[in-house]
């Protein structure tokens, strides 16, 4: 999978006046939207926005005072915007009319918005994550990518949605053109609910490394649960036995990512010079091993220390953080490319 640099910009409009900066982001976002401050008043306007372009689609992080967007579609006749939003709202929301249907969007849910319908929308202070896709790249699942379209809280994939668009906005300067659009085939397949398998390799190992972080968040929520399983995993990630293994491969298998994952949280408890009071043996066992002896031999062949050396210098003021090789570990990127290194290997 190569790797280049995508063309990044960000809109930073610290130290302007609010019709200065309202002026910036409308020329931002009209080839899009038209856009009023609520209420008028534009001297109160703030906002901003990290641009990423990657192959043939564009990820944007923006943030903005209240406003109202639309869209004139007889106004907006050009090819080079033929194109469908998928925005997730990180805080605030939206509520107007799509086409005549009735839309609301609240934090951390997702809507599909058509540039070739017409639309009005209110929006109050927001954070979101949006992205262009190309209708030509949408064409598998476009029945998926209706206008309107909202995916919130009462849907079962929108976690894993929402968790991989995040991945992927995170990530976004680190990936390739390529690396890109495999991640939007693979989040498209996920909107779709289409069958994942029959991808594109590099497609399958975005999906893969999302799902990955799935097992990793459910994970990290239950560490001190001595009894966790493979079986408790599978099932709470709405995923086959066979599944979870094949995703923790990566990661040595899934008692390797477990153990990781248990051996993190302790450093990170470890090297906090605040916390004096907890006892060692008292880390171990809220991280869910049940022997302090076999934690303090794993803590060890981790990152080269002791449990007891790593509090030492953290109380001495060190920044030990350098030997916590695991950091790659949580690296949507690094995960992906894993994943795809291992289905190219099994000609997959």
């Amino acid at each position: 999978m190569p790797v280049a640099a995508p063309a990044s910009a960000a809109l930073v409009m610290d130290g302007l006046s609010g019709e200065e900066s309202f002026a910036m982001w409308r020329t931002l976002v009209r080839p899009m939207f038209d856009v009023e401050p609520e209420g008028g008043d534009v001297s109160r306007f703030r906002g901003g926005a990290d641009i990423c372009h990657a192959g043939t689609v564009l990820l944007a992080r923006t943030a903005a005072t209240a406003q109202r967007f639309s869209r004139d579609v007889s106004r907006y006749a050009m090819p080079d915007w033929d194109h469908v939003v998928v925005q997730l709202y990180e805080s605030g929301g939206y509520a107007g009319d799509c086409a005549g249907e009735t839309i609301e969007l609240r934090p951390g849910e997702i809507s599909v918005l058509d540039l070739a319908r017409p639309f009005e929308t209110a929006a109050s202070a927001f954070s979101n994550v949006t992205l262009l896709v190309p209708r030509a790249l949408c064409a598998r699942v476009q029945g998926a990518l209706f206008h309107g379209r909202r995916l919130g809280a009462e849907t079962a994939m929108t976690p894993l949605i929402r968790g991989h668009l995040t991945a992927l906005a995170d990530n976004a300067p680190r990936l390739s053109g390529a690396e890109m659009e495999a991640g939007v085939e693979a989040l498209l397949t996920l909107m779709g609910g289409a069958d994942p398998r029959g991808g594109d390799p590099q497609a399958r190992a975005a999906m893969a490394a999302s799902l990955r972080q799935r097992i990793v968040q459910f994970v990290d929520e239950r560490l001190g649960d001595p009894e966790m399983s493979p079986a408790s995993i599978a099932a709470a990630c709405g995923l086959s036995r066979a599944s979870l293994y094949r995703l923790a491969e990566v990661d040595g298998g899934i008692a390797a990512l477990v153990q990781g994952r248990r051996l993190a949280r302790a450093f990170d408890l470890l090297a906090d010079a605040s916390a004096r009071g907890a006892r060692i043996e008292d880390v171990s066992h809220g991280v869910g091993f049940a022997s302090a002896a076999h934690f303090s031999r794993a803590f060890k062949a981790a990152y080269g220390i002791s449990p007891r050396d790593l509090r030492a210098f953290a109380h001495q003021g060190l920044d030990c953080s350098f030997l916590k090789h695991d950091r790659r570990l949580a690296d949507w990127t690094v995960i992906m490319r894993r994943h795809y290194d291992r289905l190219v290997a099994d000609g997959a």
